[in-house]
């Protein structure tokens, strides 16, 4: 009994060229596959001249859940840092201080501070230099 074989129109259609009109369907897949495709390095800025890190425009998507692990010295900072920041407020507003609330912001001002000067920032230096 012979085996069917099966045609390979995807192989066919990346092999030769074709008529985009001939297959229906073909020419808007074309058009959306080469709306997709990004720019190619010519067109990209020089390293130097480019941005390391460009923040999202600021939107109300409200919080996530992320869990990252932190080395038993700055945990242990970061709850004496609460505890401090509890003392120093008002009664009414303590319930404003918390873990969360302190990494968010610290990690607000190091990605404000990558985003603004780059390769120069403390902090990629620090990074750069431990990977040494």
């Amino acid at each position: 009994m012979g085996a069917k074989r099966q045609r390979d129109i995807l192989g066919e259609l990346f092999q030769s060229d074709h008529d985009l009109t001939a297959v229906p369907g073909l020419e808007e897949l074309d058009s959306l596959i080469h709306a997709c495709v990004g720019p190619r390095g010519s067109e990209r800025l020089p390293r130097g001249e480019r941005k390391l890190l460009t923040m999202p425009k600021k939107r109300r998507s409200g919080t996530r859940k992320a869990t990252h692990y932190l080395e038993g010295n700055v945990y242990e900072g970061l709850t004496l840092a609460n505890v401090a920041l509890k003392e120093l407020l008002p009664d009414g507003a303590k319930s404003r201080a918390s873990k969360s609330r302190l990494v968010n912001y610290a990690v607000s001002k190091l990605l404000r501070d990558i985003e603004e000067k780059g390769e120069s920032s403390t902090v990629i230096k620090d990074i750069l230099n431990d990977a040494e």
